[in-house]
This record gives C-alpha cells, structure tokens and sequence, in this order.
C-alpha cells in the first residue's frame, strides 16, 4: 500500500522531472513539432530555444559554472580541524540502482557510493561513529540506509552504529535523524553529502536545531577547462540537472519557511 506522503513525493518527483532537464526541453521541442503545423514560425521558435536549452546545458563548461556557486559554498573538511568528542557522521543517501541482478537485484548507486567513501576515509581519520539516511520506495526490497550499512560494513569493514530508514527526502533525512542522534547523547552532525547537496541539507539539519560541521564530498565545477569543455556530452547534462534540482530544492525550502 501506498502512503499519501509516498504518493505525494512520487508526483514531485514527476512534476520536477517534467518540468526540468532533461525532458522540460524536450517536452518543449515537441509541443513546438505539434504547433508548428498551424504556426509554423512559433512552433519552430519553441524548437529552437528547446534545442538550445538541451545542448547549452550539455556542455561541461555550463554545468561547471552553474556548480559553482553551490560547491564553494562549503568547503572540504581540513584534516586538520578538531572534531567534538560527542559528534556522528551523517551520511546522507544519494538514490538506489535497482535492476542490479549482480548485487541481488538492487544495491547503492554511484552517486551514494561516492558519499559511502568520503565516510569511510573520515570514520578512519575520527574514530566517530556513522549514522546512515535513506528510505525505502514501495518499489524497492530494502531500504537505501540498510543497504548503504551493507556496504559500508560487508565491503569497505567499517561499522555504521545507526540506521534512518523511513526518510523519503531530504528534509525527512534531517527530521528523523536528529531524534536518534540526540537520543544517543550526539550534539553535532559531520554531515556527508554531495557539494552541490550540502547548502540545502545543512540548512535543513540546522534548522533541526543540530549544529552541523559540513563535510562535502563530489566536487567537480573546479576542474580544468579543455577543448573537451565546449563539447556537449550526457555526464555534463545529467551533473546540470542535478545542479538544478538543487537550487529549485533551496528555494522551495526558503519558500515553505
């Protein structure tokens, strides 16, 4: 059965995927085909800037610029900066790969994965313990925090002393997390989570009233330009349309306050 809060995110998530990169301007492109048979001139308008919207987000020169602002935003937590005694690693989920019949039929995707790994490297600098974020779709086996435990503990040997697995977004990550921190005597988050990700999910976090040390993973907008940035390719649309998502995440955060 399907809960009315997991029907309200499954339609937006579908809103947000309509209206955004990549099917927004495909959408676009083809209700400027189905106009252009009565106005032509219109309708071919509607390709073209559909068009350049597609291909201008494409390139990496554009998504590493868009990225920009929101990776600097939080900076790389320096080894050399004292942690308290009494703090948890958060790591927030990222999204599931399902269909992975070689991992039994689902596990993390690429993106959690690289999170997973910032934690691992900070668990063994600190010693502080790993709390895991992420619900369970109806159209999953498993929760994506039981599985993030998985890997953590059967392939990188680290142990997680929490798992959150009913959070279906991220304001739910920080709402239900806290609880379980606080519970256990945890003062601050040493939250892991996407550059790009971290603005919205620490101010999320905080507004909990958990103080947060922000340690951001997955920084991509500072790397060098080369005639290979001003050629479009698909990783530099999909890192645009995650870009995006975030700054529409934060606004909508903003606007619901």
């Amino acid at each position: 059965m399907w809960e009315m809060a997991e029907l309200g995110l499954w339609a937006k998530k579908l809103i947000s995927e309509l209206l955004l990169l990549p099917a927004g301007p495909l959408i676009l492109m083809a209700l400027g085909l189905w106009l252009a048979r009565k106005r032509r001139r219109f309708g071919l308008g509607l390709i073209t800037v559909g068009l350049l919207v597609l291909v201008t987000f494409s390139l990496p020169i554009v998504a590493n610029a868009i990225a920009s602002g929101a990776e600097h935003e939080d900076p790389p937590l320096r080894a050399d900066v004292v942690l308290p005694k009494d703090a948890a690693i958060v790591v927030l989920g990222g999204g599931m790969q399902q269909g992975a019949i070689d991992y039994g039929g689902e596990t993390i995707n690429a993106v959690t994965l690289v999170r997973i790994r910032s934690a691992v490297r900070l668990a063994a600098r600190t010693h502080l313990p790993i709390l895991v974020s992420g619900g369970r779709f109806p159209t999953m086996k498993g929760s994506e925090a039981e599985q993030m435990a998985a890997v953590l503990e059967q392939d990188f040997r680290t142990p997680v002393r929490w798992i959150e697995k009913e959070s279906l977004d991220t304001p739910a990550n920080a709402r239900l997390s806290v609880p379980i921190l606080g519970a256990a005597g945890i003062t601050t988050a040493i939250l892991v989570t996407d550059a790009s990700h971290m603005r919205r999910a620490r101010q999320l976090f905080e507004a909990t009233g958990m103080p947060v040390i922000a340690a951001p993973t997955d920084y991509y907008a500072s790397g060098p330009v080369t005639v290979l940035s001003f050629v479009p390719n698909s990783n530099a649309l999909r890192r645009s349309a995650w870009t995006i998502h975030e700054w529409v995440g934060l606004l909508w955060s903003r606007l619901r306050r």
